[in-house]
């Protein structure tokens, strides 16, 4: 048995065994050139398909140490501290069940890591669709999906990149004792932001690796209007959970307000204008827009009146887990 790796990859999975197998084939091929050592942990959380079976297969064959460790269904947030608890190595990357990458991804993360003596690392998310859909996707849709913001618009990231996203993202070890795991009570996702964002003013020093690249494969019932408006209220629900950590509940209830008046004079007169032109692309992501707000406002007037405004089954609706358990 080798002694701790320098690396502990962990994928969270969820019912998605076939994507998962082709995940694991990239996470097995990484070069190392002797820099490094690593492990890959497989978090299951619950899975009810042959995730098991899949991945007791590849770890009989691995080249590289594999853990599978079976999770209780607590949703993604627990499955993250779990892979946190777990972990061996330095280092923690995260990488989400249905990417891709190149065989030098991890090298390129750990080296950027050691050059810009950075804490946490991240790179670039491509979204693995047709051209055609692709085009009828909208700037606000591609975040919803993941996309990379310098991916869309590489010059204006030149001098300043993006902040590491949560599906392609190295940590070190003291990063998790400085700022703590991740919040198990954002059920309607959103941890990764939080905890990005109390590494930030923690003064945790980010780093940026354009060559370690992950492909994120979309199904194509993900991409649906359902999909779309689920993914936004979830959003807009995060946001307003972050904001009123961060800034209390008074600035949160002003900002709501805000929202309001934005969705009013802005988002809903340039849907209709989109509407008008054929513009589907505009169209998606100004409605986008208008479910964040709807997310956002609700979630407010639970926060500021729980027993008012419990709204349990609209929040139960959009947990994380659920909008997965529905959509693919």
């Amino acid at each position: 048995m080798m002694a701790d790796p320098t690396i502990s990859i962990a994928i969270p999975t969820y019912n998605r065994s076939a994507m998962l197998r082709d995940t694991l084939a990239c996470m097995t091929a990484q070069e190392t050139d002797d820099l490094f050592t690593y492990e890959i942990m497989v978090i299951d959380d619950a899975s009810t398909d042959d995730t098991a079976a899949v991945v007791r297969e590849i770890i009989a064959a691995s080249p590289v140490p594999m853990r599978y460790i079976y999770g209780d269904g607590k949703g993604y947030t627990g499955v993250l501290n779990k892979a946190v608890a777990e972990f061996c190595g330095q280092w923690l990357v995260l990488f989400d069940d249905d990417q891709l990458t190149h065989s030098t991804w991890l090298k390129e993360l750990y080296s950027v890591a050691v050059e810009q003596n950075a804490e946490m690392v991240g790179g670039p998310i491509v979204l693995d669709l047709p051209e055609e859909t692709l085009a009828g996707l909208g700037p606000v849709c591609r975040d919803l999906y993941g996309e990379s913001p310098d991916v869309r618009n590489p010059e204006a990231y030149a001098e300043k990149p993006p902040l590491p996203s949560g599906g392609n993202r190295l940590v070190h070890r003291r990063v998790f004792k400085q700022v703590g795991p991740f919040d198990e009570s954002m059920l309607t996702g959103g941890c990764d932001r939080d905890f990005l964002l109390r590494a930030t003013d923690a003064g945790v020093v980010m780093g940026w690796a354009p060559d370690a690249a992950g492909r994120h494969q979309i199904l194509p019932e993900r991409t649906t209007y359902k999909h779309i408006k689920w993914y936004s209220l979830q959003w807009g629900c995060s946001f307003a959970y972050i904001d009123r950590k961060r800034s209390g509940m008074l600035k949160t209830t002003l900002s709501a307000m805000a929202r309001i008046g934005q969705a009013v004079l802005v988002h809903i007169p340039v849907l209709l204008a989109a509407k008008l032109r054929g513009d589907r692309a505009k169209v998606l992501d100004r409605q986008a827009l208008l479910w964040r707000t709807v997310g956002y406002c609700r979630r407010t007037l639970q926060m500021l009146a729980p027993r008012l405004f419990a709204q349990e089954q609209f929040f139960s609706r959009v947990e994380f887990r659920r909008a997965q358990e529905n959509t693919g």
